[in-house]
């Protein structure tokens, strides 16, 4: 096992892709914020590379439910509910420069998540929290379409009032928001696609004009907010903060026993998971891992990613109980799948996130 996880290691490491890194300053005018990270991606690699053909699958395969009051309607709420996100989402269409990228058009992809949860079965991500010594490791798959969108993947460095702050590597960040994200001295954190009940269009369309924000700003929130700056403060954020979808959050913090899966639901509360409650024969660690399905229930038998993970973390070796272990787990298949855009390894004991992009996989291209 031992030398298998050593060879996957050694072959992927030469696979992987360079993500462009960007900055982004959260104390500049909201609608300048993310310009630079527009520009960036059409630069490299041009609209029809990169946002034209993602825009064009998730208007076939997300959006086709709206219709156009209701777009209209999720812009106004955005600008009524959250006026400086809409003016860093107008920022952005300024930038595009598109006919084809309006605000209302932004508004329904600050949303894409929940209104993916009624249109769609999705599955996506997977994340690993390892437990060594007083120190916990995080490792984070994200799994979407189309292929294009890998194009869209940044690493972002954070920063507010003169300090860096966190980092993130996400394709979401033209949301404002994140959905992986490394806040300095206090967590990392994943969101994950949680397999629930559908909700109905009225449902959510009810959920977004009453305020309740994209899945993506909770960690905008966590991020920004200093009166959350321990693990304990972001574990009851999340555990808290309204939702209006199925999604599970992975939370890993600076000190040893700082690990849970919160798993939440828009109308029912869910029991927490946490690295406290896991046993390992070894005894010198611990680990959890979470990809789209309910902890307490077994892995689907089309699906098994969590039960492989599981398996090769209960068999690791001491030398490789370290982020290089952790990232050979995350490129095994179907773990790092056809689907997979990116794995990051995140420590928030000291502050690292390490990212690659990742190129799409089969099972005969893992032998």
């Amino acid at each position: 096992m031992q030398y298998k996880i050593i060879a996957l290691l050694l072959t992927s490491a030469l696979c992987f892709t360079y993500l462009p890194k960007v900055e982004i300053d959260l104390s500049s005018p909201p609608n300048l914020r993310w310009r630079s990270a527009v520009r960036k991606v059409l630069d490299l690699h041009g609209f029809e590379n990169s946002f034209g053909p993602v825009f064009e699958y998730h208007n076939q395969n997300t959006f086709h439910i709206l219709e156009p009051a209701d777009f209209t309607n999720m812009a106004e709420s955005i600008r009524r509910n959250f006026p400086e996100y809409a003016l860093e989402l107008e920022g952005i269409v300024e930038e595009f420069n598109n006919d084809e990228v309006t605000f209302e058009y932004l508004a329904a992809w600050a949303y894409f998540h929940e209104i993916g949860h009624i249109t769609k079965d999705v599955t996506e991500c997977t994340g690993v929290l390892l437990q060594v010594g007083d120190q916990i490791i995080h490792g984070r798959n994200m799994d979407q379409y189309p292929g294009q969108a890998r194009n869209i993947v940044l690493h972002l460095k954070i920063k507010k009032n003169g300090k860096y702050i966190g980092e993130s590597v996400d394709w979401y960040w033209f949301k404002v928001g994140f959905v992986t994200l490394l806040k300095y001295n206090v967590a990392s954190l994943e969101e994950n696609w949680r397999v629930g009940d559908r909700l109905t269009k009225d449902q959510l369309m009810h959920f977004i004009e009453t305020g309740v924000p994209s899945l993506a700003w909770a960690y905008r929130e966590v991020l920004e907010d200093e009166n959350i700056n321990s693990f304990d403060q972001v574990v009851n954020y999340l555990e808290t903060n309204r939702v209006a979808c199925p999604l599970y959050n992975v939370v890993a913090g600076i000190n040893k026993d700082q690990g849970v899966i919160i798993s939440r639901d828009p109308f029912q509360t869910l029991p927490i998971v946490s690295i406290t409650d896991q046993s390992n024969d070894q005894g010198d660690f611990k680990f959890l891992v979470q990809t789209n399905y309910d902890h307490w229930e077994p892995d689907p038998t089309d699906d098994d990613r969590r039960t492989i993970a599981e398996n090769l973390l209960s068999q690791m070796t001491s030398n490789l109980l370290n982020e290089f272990g952790v990232y050979a787990v995350m490129d095994t298949y179907p773990i790092h799948n056809e689907g997979t855009f990116y794995t990051a390894v995140m420590n928030a004991k000291y502050n690292r996130l390490i990212a690659f992009g990742q190129q799409s996989i089969t099972e005969f291209d893992d032998k």
